[in-house]
Parts: structure tokens; sequence; C-alpha cells
């Protein structure tokens, strides 16, 4: 029960009568002064609606389950009757139609027997044979069917074993060479006709046939195009048929209106052998089926709908008698995203603080090099200020700190750049320039801390497609932890910088370029070198773990990779591999 009741300064009036015993109120503020109270039964009420509204909701839940179950067993079941009926007819079509072709594939191989019958006839009427009639009888029969290429009466001689085949007449364009099958032919017995492959032409077929026994003797070989035997308007247009001898395929025809085949569906097939001993011919016909030639969409589609219908009438009455009890769980879930809403947003002002503090450590790390360079050259031009000192070697270090400055100006840009998603521009740059300038940022450094640097140019000519900065950013940051490893060692200190030209493999069209930064320090514990990349992995004591991350990011964004490995005779190596820009691409730039 809800009750309003004024609130006057500090009294509070209540309208209606005392609660009764085992009631709570709540009283809520209202911005109008008024406040409401909310009365209701005691927990053991409040537990006992709870579940009997629980169990509604599950009674409910498990009719609407019921109904849809129904309906989706009736629409199963109709649209399988459909389909059953459906491929039944398929196959029934697809049988009658390849019985069809058989029967015309059937008649015009035995037309091949018969012309060679009659050849054979022809070439032992008189000797030597009568051309001119065979020429007649080969030119009528190959214009009347032009699927027979062409007509060959040949000799075969066997000397030593060894059988020699002679053209005879040809009537082909161009002229068949037969001399493979001349061995095959002479072993033929008179009158038995038999069928070849013809390598040279695919779809081609051979049937040759014996004359006689005698040596030398003669043999009829014709040339048939397997693609001619069906023509377009006997195949039916949505079959995939196939024509084979002795198992190879000589020619398939695509079925004109092509449909998607179902995996889950046999496929109506039609597969039988031409009647024909000397010609051992296999034809084959398929016939994908698409889903709608299965199920009839508008058929299908108006049994749903109606069987849907029925069951919205049902859900629409259910869902009536449940309007009031629906109304109080909206309530329930409205506070329950309200509390959501309000957790989601305390996670996400701790995300934003949580990225504010890795983009100022990201900050820190990045401008770290630049201002140790500053620094290093400030002192030196402080004392090169002394009088007495060489005024070129104070411009040195005040034309270094300049380009410090800029360096670290650079790298605030790529940072507002990265922020606002903004891409960096790569130019064609020497490699032999980046390392030679990042040398001569360290170099007082190196000398101070009595480190040798080495650099080794096996590839001048070399160039790569990237941002200078950043790659000038990548060695200074190994060549600095390579300094740094070198520190309190009483072993020779050296940092070895070599460049070096990968040649272009079978996988890559272009070659790469390799730098190697190695030293003569401790190198690198074996359990530290799988996580060596990870962000925030460090073996240094007050390291961020941010430099060699961050030196595997620049050189994935051009094309390249940082490895880490400790040199067989000591000290740690690490190896840039990067794609070199040849000189097309430089002529293009």
């Amino acid at each position: 029960m809800i009750q309003q009741v004024k609130h006057d300064g500090e009294r509070i009036y209540e309208r209606s009568r005392a609660s009764r015993k085992g009631q709570a109120c709540c009283f809520i503020a209202l911005p109008s002064a008024e406040l409401l109270v909310f009365r209701g039964t005691g927990s053991d009420g409040r537990h006992k609606e709870r579940r009997r509204q629980v169990v509604k909701r599950r009674g409910a839940s498990l009719g609407l389950l019921m109904l849809l179950a129904v309906w989706l067993g009736l629409n199963a079941l109709f649209l399988g009757l459909n389909a059953r009926k459906a491929l039944e007819r398929a196959r029934e079509e697809v049988s009658s139609s390849g019985l069809a072709l058989h029967r015309v594939v059937s008649q015009r191989v035995a037309q091949h027997d018969a012309l060679l019958t009659s050849l054979v006839a022809l070439a032992l009427v008189a000797d030597p044979p009568p051309q001119d009639a065979i020429l007649q009888v080969s030119q009528r029969f190959m214009r009347f069917y032009p699927r027979v290429a062409g007509i060959d009466l040949v000799a075969l001689t066997e000397t030593a074993g060894t059988v020699a085949l002679h053209p005879v007449i040809s009537i082909a364009s161009p002229p068949a060479d037969h001399r493979s099958l001349a061995a095959a032919l002479y072993a033929l017995t008179p009158g038995e006709p038999r069928s070849f492959l013809d390598p040279p032409m695919p779809t081609h077929y051979l049937v040759g046939k014996k004359a006689s026994a005698a040596n030398p003797a003669l043999a009829v070989i014709i040339e048939i195009d397997a693609a001619l035997l069906v023509e377009p308007s006997e195949r039916p247009a949505w079959a995939h048929a196939t024509l084979a001898l002795d198992g190879q395929t000589l020619v398939q025809w695509p079925a004109e209106q092509e449909a998607a085949a179902l995996s889950f569906l046999p496929t109506p097939r039609f597969t039988r052998a031409i009647d024909s001993t000397s010609q051992p011919l296999t034809l084959t016909l398929v016939r994908p089926l698409s889903l709608a030639e299965i199920l009839d969409p508008k058929l299908s589609l108006g049994f749903a709908i109606l069987s849907l219908l029925a069951l919205l009438v049902l859900h629409y009455a259910w869902r009536q008698r449940l309007a009031a009890r629906q109304s109080a769980e909206t309530a329930r879930l409205a506070e329950q995203r309200t509390r959501l809403l309000e957790h989601e947003t305390r996670l996400a002002h701790a995300a934003r603080v949580n990225a504010l503090g890795e983009l100022a450590s990201g900050i820190a790390h990045e401008l770290t090099q630049p201002l140790t360079a500053l620094l290093s050259q400030s002192q030196a031009a402080r004392r090169l200020a002394r009088p007495g000192s060489d005024p070129a070697l104070l411009e040195q270090a005040l034309e270094a700190n300049v380009r410090e400055a800029r360096r670290a100006g650079e790298m605030l840009k790529r940072m507002r750049d990265y922020i606002s998603n903004r891409e960096t521009s790569p130019v064609l740059t020497p490699v032999a320039r980046i390392v030679d300038d990042v040398a001569g940022l360290v170099k007082a450094d190196l000398d101070r801390r009595g480190i040798a640097l080495v650099l080794e140019n096996a590839a001048p000519d070399a160039c790569i497609l990237a941002d200078p900065i950043e790659m000038e950013q990548v060695l200074h940051n190994l060549i600095r932890n390579a300094a740094d490893s070198l520190d309190g060692t009483g072993l020779e200190k050296s940092i070895t910088v070599r460049i070096s030209a990968l040649p272009a493999s079978a996988a890559t069209v272009e070659g790469h370029v390799e730098i190697r930064v190695s030293d003569s320090g401790p190198g690198i514990p074996e359990t530290a070198l799988p996580r060596l990349f990870e962000p925030f992995f460090t073996t240094k004591p007050d390291g961020l773990g941010l430099g060699l991350s961050l030196c595997a990011t620049l050189l994935e964004r051009c094309g390249g990779n940082i490895s880490a490995a400790n040199a067989p005779a000591g000290g740690a190596v690490f190896t840039l591999t990067l794609p070199e820009a040849g000189a097309a691409r430089q002529a293009a730039q």
C-alpha cells in the first residue's frame, strides 16, 4: 500500500492509521516536499510471494517452449515430407533423362563400328586398296557426322619383332601421327575393333580395326571428338554430364542452370556404360539440388505463417495473463540496471585513470633518450665554454643539443598523432645514415663510460622505407641497453653494430636488411629471453619494461621484426630484420 504524507517543517503527519503489526514502512522524500510511504508484508510474506512469482514465470516459460516445440515439429515434419517427394521426383527425372541420353550415345557409337566395318571391307576389295572409293566414303561420313575428326588407312609391317606404321590415306587436319599405336594395332585380331586414348587431344579418342592377318596388314583408324557425341539441345539444362573412356574423363558438360548443391542431401546420379564392346564409354549425369528445388518456398512459407499466427495468438493470451507480474519485474530490473550503470561508470573512470598512467609512463620512457643526450651534450658544452677550448667543438655540442631537442619534439608529435589515430609517414632512408646519426648521438656518452663503438657496414647502399626518427629510437635504445649491461663489468667493453644485406628468397620478392647490435657483456639470462619483448617486463632494477616492447612495435609498423639471443662467445645479440626498398622504389620516391 502506498500513501502520500506531507512534510511540514520537522513534523510528518500521516494521513492514515498506524500501520499494523508485522508490516514494514519506508519513507522516500519527493522533490515536492512530500513523502511516499511503502507498506508491505513482513519478510515471510515477501518470500512466499516471490516464490509464487518464480513458479508462475517458470510455468509460463514452459508453456511457451512447448508451443514453440510443437510449431517447430510441425514445420519440420511438413518440410521433411516435401523434401522427400522432391528428391524422389528429381531421381526419376535424372534416371529418365540419363536413359534417353544413353540410348542416343549408344546409337552414335554403333555408327562408328559400322563405318569401320565398311572401310575395312573397301580396303580388302582390291590390292592395292581403292583409295578413291575410301576417300569418298570417308569424306561423306565426316560431312554428315562432324564428331568424326579424322580417318586414316595405315599399313602395318612387322620386322624382327618391330612393327612399323605407314600412312596410306589420311583425312585429318592436321594429319595425325599414330606411330605409337603400331604395336597395339598389329596385335589385334582381324575384324576386332578397339578404342585408344588420344593424348594430344584430351577430348578425342581413337577406334582402330585391323583388316587382315597378313604382313604387311592394313588397319583403319577413326578419330572421334567425344564432345560432339551429345548435342547441346539433348542435354538437360540442370545436369552435369560426363563421358569417360576406360576410367579417364574425356569431356565434361557443366549444367546451364547452376544450383548450389546441398551437402547433407544425396545428389541424384545416373551412371551407365555405353552398349559397345569396342568403345567402352561411361555416361554420368549428376543433378545438384538447391534448397528452392527441395522445398517449395511458397508452400513452406504459407504453412509457417499460418502456424506462426496460431502461436502468436496463444502467446498474446499468455502475455496478457502475466502483464501485472511483468510490471513488478520491470521495476526490479530497472533498479538493477541503475546499479549496474553506476558500477560501469566507476569501472570506466578507473580504466581512464589506468590508461592515463600508462600514457604518462610511455611519454616518460620516450623522452628519456633525448633528455639524456641533451644532458650529456650540455655538460660537454659547459666544459668547452671555458677559456682555451676549441670553439668548433662547442658548436658541435650545441648543434647536437638542437638536434636532440628537435628529436624530442618529433617524439611528442608522434605521441600526439598516436592519440589522435594519425598514421606516420615512412620515407626512403639509407640504413647507414641512421646508424651514423645514432653513433654521433651516443659517442660522447660511450667515450665517458669507456665503451668502444664498432661500426661494420657490409651493405653501404641499403635503404629502407620507414620513419627515420623511429629507427633511430630503436637503435638508440638497443645501444643504451648494451652500454648499461657493460657497466660494472671487468671485461673489455665494446658494442658492435653491423649492417648486412639478405638476398631475396623464394618466399620474398625483395631482399632484406639485417642490423645486428652485439656487446661483450654478460648476456641475457635464459629465463628472461622468452619474455624479453613483453610490455612492463624488465631485468633492470629501475627500468619500466617499455623499451624493447616499443622497439618491437616500431619495427612491426614498417614490416620488420626483432629477435634476441646470446652469442656463443658471450654477450647479447639483437637482430633487426627490415625489408629493403629496391632501386625501383627509390626512383619512384
